[in-house]
């Protein structure tokens, strides 16, 4: 008995149209297996070999007998197969020429399948019907068996040892067709609805009990199958149109009914496939038992139909022979008829022609070529679709080559390593792709590299708002410019996106944005608010822009071209930087003065901060020279160390060119534009400042200068005392002193030095040139002296003074230096006036300068400037005596004279006076009728006259006058001499009494006084 397993075809009775290749072939016309099989014998006395007991062709054929055997043939390699056929002949033992097998000892066909597991494909049971049976066994391998280690393996389950139990094998064969890989549907059922319906199939019922539907109990594939059930039913196919087709294959899915989800059918209630030949008959293709047991079982129906099957009213119907209400169920799934081309002419590779170096903006040029033999000497000459990777390819990534060659082109918009490749189907080529890259020698390798591809464009520096004209942008390989985007972008326009980055300053801090103008058009300033820009290229794939910005720094301009069309995924961008420069700055303060000398108004006293304005400004006309008129701002602009200096426009020439303070400040960005810098000059003058900003990536900006600016004056004066001076004595003959009441001059008159300062007390030297000195003598105010700081009266009140302060001498002795020298006619004297009346003292003589201030302002401190002369000498409380004199009428009489000072205590000789002149001059007498003064002067000495002093002419000498007598002699005294003589508390002059004739005593008298 012959049990189908897997799948069944029968035994062609016509020629193939189709090609065939035989990959395996054994009729065992030899004595020994040999290496085309091996054999494994389970058991004891189980053997396998070759025989001349029976065979199909020839005279031998293999056998197996006696027990649990396997053998196996050689790998056989069905890789390159798409469709391939195993047929045995297989006779059971006979009595005749061998032993039959008994029940149980089966011959099983197995096949080796890709995965590495066995599948059985048919099942010969023992015994037979009698003994001797044949079998002609064919099946089409499924695709999982196409391998290249494909065996057929021959199973012998049971047998009794030794000489028993014996299967007969010949005529293996493996025959492989030479038919393409795809399988076109003719007809096709999967079952997946609700009902059969009547497009597809009919059904005729023999039973009226039997049925035939669409459930979902069992399925091959999917959640449903056909049934029929219940007794004796036709379930045929609508007719198929075979008769163009040179190969038809057919497939089915059978599975009887269980009771796990239907009711397996009984024996007897068989199930046949049959199919509808050319000449009206139907062939039975299959018969499925109906086991009467446990049900099931599963069978696949695979195989090629033979030519008499190719004609239009092709069928195939189910037959199911008999069954018993609601039960005995088969399931049919997965009914396939579908045709084959035959295997085309093989194409032995593809062969592609290029340039290795290609850029996203261009399609790159490929040849394509089929070849028929390994140098491509010969092509394949039919249509041929070939599909190409990778995408990208112009018009579709599959191409028809016509008469063996194509030429296509290849975009890729971003860049890379692409490998190229061309793949077939029908027919398919033998071999890996080619490829002949930069006219060398074909190869596997097939590589093109995609260079990115983008805009080269350089934008000169320029001065802020001036801007660059005729830049050129072009459209190239970015690692190399020479490298062109042509045809790409040759003689067209196209449409580009700009915007604008900034480099410097960036985003921290920066006070304005203003935006980038790109052609006249002010462009965004981010990629996603780039603004689109027309520009038409030439035949060298360039264009021409102009670049303006109104602001100082460094900006990038990007460019982005989005392709669209044939450019479809294509971006191309491109870059440069550039810096915008100040043309200059605007320097300036408050006020200016045009004259620029000394007839300039005061502005600023040296060493104070003053504000001056800084503004880098942007680009008016060439040759600009005046910066604050009209110039728009540069706010970005920013610089550390920007240098601060001052030329002095006059005096001229200078003593000093003075400093600035600071030499340099920071500029930092500012929306204003303006930095207003806190800024010194330490001295006197009219200036013209000077801004040198550093480096600005690289370019010298130069010097900025103002305007004129100043009068700058002295902060305030310094002064000092050069030299305190020194009194002058009157008489200085021994001890040196002068009388209270006397005048009192200047030894040596004291000196001030007067110093223009700065606001930092450094000194102008410019203060003391022609025009910048504005402080005159009489600008100098001295304090009258009123009272001697020291010496006071019996009340302790000071002794008053009187002062008199003549104008003194101005002179300059250094730069920005002058002095004062007082006066030598200054005068102070002490008030003679009777609480004067003290001892003795040394005067201390307190002298307060208490201002000095210039036309401007210019002023010495508002403290008293104090400081007391030098004074070596007394000051004494003196007066003159007159000493009463007598004499003989007959003589002249001598009247001597005395200069006195209070000790405190009493008047005593003024020894230290040898000074005082006397003379009769200033003497009178009265009576002038008994005496007259006769002509004599002197000076005392250590305060006396000596034997010589006034001379009183005897009265005999003056005619008409009496002889004898008294007369008061009178001395017009120096007011500092003068004294209280009669105590009356008002000072007069000094007198004495001369005598004539007078007795004068004894010359033994020891004292006499007089009282007056």
């Amino acid at each position: 008995m012959f049990r189908l397993l897997l799948l069944i075809s029968f035994l062609l009775l016509e020629q193939d149209v189709v090609a065939a290749t035989v990959a395996f072939l054994d009729d065992f016309e030899r004595t020994s297996l040999g290496s085309d099989w091996t054999v494994n014998a389970v058991e004891s006395g189980a053997s396998a070999a070759i025989s001349t007991a029976v065979a199909n062709s020839g005279t031998r054929s293999m056998y197996t007998r006696g027990g649990i055997v396997y053998v196996t043939s050689r790998s056989i390699d069905l890789s390159a197969s798409n469709f391939s056929e195993l047929s045995i002949w297989v006779r059971m033992g006979a009595d005749a020429y061998s032993e039959r097998p008994s029940a149980g000892d089966d011959l099983e066909v197995d096949i080796y399948l890709s995965d590495g597991s066995w599948k059985r494909v048919a099942l010969f049971e023992g015994p037979g019907n009698s003994s001797g049976d044949i079998y002609n066994f064919s099946t089409a391998l499924p695709d999982n068996a196409l391998h290249a280690n494909f065996a057929v393996r021959f199973h012998q389950i049971d047998g009794t040892s030794n000489d028993h139990d014996y299967w007969h094998i010949d005529d293996v064969t493996v025959t492989d067709y030479d038919v393409g890989p795809v399988v076109n549907g003719l007809f096709y059922d999967g079952f997946e609805r609700a009902a059969l319906g009547t497009t597809d199939w009919s059904i005729s019922k023999v039973d009226s009990r039997s049925d035939s539907s669409i459930g979902t109990q069992i399925a091959s594939v999917g959640t449903r199958s056909m049934y029929t059930r219940s007794g004796e039913i036709y379930v045929t196919t609508r007719a198929i149109d075979l008769s163009p087709y040179d190969f038809v294959q057919m497939s089915f899915w059978v599975r009887s009914g269980s009771d796990s989800y239907s009711e397996w059918p009984s024996s007897g209630d068989d199930l046949h496939a049959e199919m509808l030949l050319e000449n009206g008959t139907w062939q039975r293709i299959g018969t499925y038992l109906g086991s009467g047991s446990t049900g099931g079982d599963t069978y696949e129906y695979y195989a090629r139909l033979p030519t008499n099957a190719y004609h239009s009213n092709f069928k195939l119907r189910f037959h199911q022979i008999d069954g018993s209400l609601n039960n005995d169920f088969w399931h049919i799934d997965e009914v396939l008829v579908g045709h084959r081309s035959p295997a085309l002419e093989n194409i032995d590779h593809y062969l592609l022609t290029f340039s290795d170096q290609a850029l996203t903006c261009n399609a790159q040029d490929v040849e394509i070529k089929a070849c028929l033999n390994a140098d491509c000497s010969t092509l394949y000459t039919d249509d041929v679709d070939v599909t190409l990777t990778p995408s990208g390819w112009t018009g579709s990534n599959t191409v028809t080559i016509s008469g063996g060659t194509a030429n296509v082109s290849l975009r890729q918009a971003t860049t890379g390593t692409v490998t190229l490749g061309a793949t077939s189907t029908t027919p398919a080529a033998d071999n890996a792709t080619q490829c002949i890259i930069n006219g060398g020698t074909a190869s596997l390798s097939c590589d093109m590299i995609f260079s990115d591809s983008g805009f080269v464009f350089s934008i000169p520096d320029f001065l802020a708002a001036k801007g660059a004209t005729g830049i050129t942008i072009q459209a190239v390989k970015k690692s190399d410019a020479s490298e062109a985007c042509i045809p790409a972008f040759a003689s067209v326009s196209k449409t580009l996106d700009f915007w604008s980055d900034y480099v410097s300053p960036n985003s921290v801090g920066r006070p304005v944005s203003w935006p980038v103008v790109v052609n006249g058009v002010s462009i965004g300033a981010s990629s996603g608010t780039a603004t689109p820009i027309s520009l038409a290229f030439d035949a060298t794939g360039s264009s021409i822009i102009d670049v303006n910005y109104a602001d100082a720094g460094q900006v990038q301009v990007d460019a982005r071209y989005s392709g669209s069309g044939v450019d479809a995924g294509l971006v191309m961008t491109g870059n440069n930087s550039f810096v915008s420069r100040p043309a200059g700055m605007c320097v300036s303060a408050t006020t200016i003065c045009s004259a620029g000398d000394a007839s300039c108004p005061k502005f600023m006293t040296a060493g104070t901060a003053f504000p001056l304005s800084v503004q880098a400004v942007a680009w008016q006309t060439d040759g600009d020279t005046d910066f604050c008129a009209g110039n728009g701002s540069t706010p970005n602009y920013s610089a550390t160390g920007v240098g601060l200096s001052a030329a002095v426009l006059s005096p001229s020439p200078a003593n000093s060119a003075g400093a600035v303070s600071p030499a340099s400040y920071d500029h930092g960005a500012i929306a204003a534009g303006t930095h207003s810098v806190s800024i010194s000059e330490s001295e006197v003058g009219v200036f013209r400042f000077d801004v040198t900003p550093p480096s600005y990536f690289g370019y010298n900006l130069g010097v900025f200068s103002s305007e004129p600016i100043g009068r700058f004056y002295p902060d305030h004066f310094a002064v000092s005392v050069s030299d305190d001076g020194s009194l002058a004595a009157n008489c200085s003959t021994s001890t040196p002193f002068s009388y209270s009441g006397e005048e009192i001059t200047w030894l040596v008159a004291p000196q001030l030095t007067i110093t223009a300062k700065n606001s930092a007390n450094v000194t102008t030297q410019n203060y003391t040139t022609s025009g910048y000195l504005k402080l005159l003598v009489d600008d100098i105010d001295v304090a009258n002296v009123t009272a001697d700081s020291s010496a006071v009266d019996g009340g302790a009140v000071p002794l008053s003074i009187t002062s008199i302060f003549n104008t003194g001498t101005l002179n300059t002795t250094s730069f920005g230096e002058l002095t004062y020298d007082f006066s030598p006619l200054d005068l102070f004297t002490y008030t003679r006036e009777a609480r004067a009346e003290i001892n003795s003292f040394t005067p201390d003589i307190l002298m307060s300068v208490t201002d000095i201030s210039d036309s401007d302002g210019v002023a010495m401190p508002s403290s008293p400037l104090t400081f007391t002369p030098l004074a070596n000498m007394d000051v004494r409380f003196g007066r003159l005596w007159l000493e009463d004199s007598y004499g003989p009428e007959i003589f002249d009489v001598v009247m001597p004279l005395r200069t006195e000072y209070f000790d405190g205590t009493r008047y005593q000789i003024n020894l230290d006076d040898s000074c005082t002149a006397y003379s009769s001059a200033n003497a009178s007498v009265s009576p002038t009728t008994l005496t007259q003064v006769d002509t004599s002067s002197g000076v005392v000495i250590s305060g006396v006259s000596g034997a010589s002093g006034l001379v009183l002419l005897a009265p005999t000498s003056v005619i008409g006058t009496p002889d004898t007598g008294k007369a008061t002699v009178t001395y017009a005294t120096p007011s500092w001499l003068q004294g209280d003589y009669d105590n009356n508390g008002s000072f007069e002059d000094a007198r004495g009494t001369v005598s004539f004739g007078v007795y004068r005593g004894h010359n033994r008298v020891i004292y006499r006084k007089e009282i007056r």
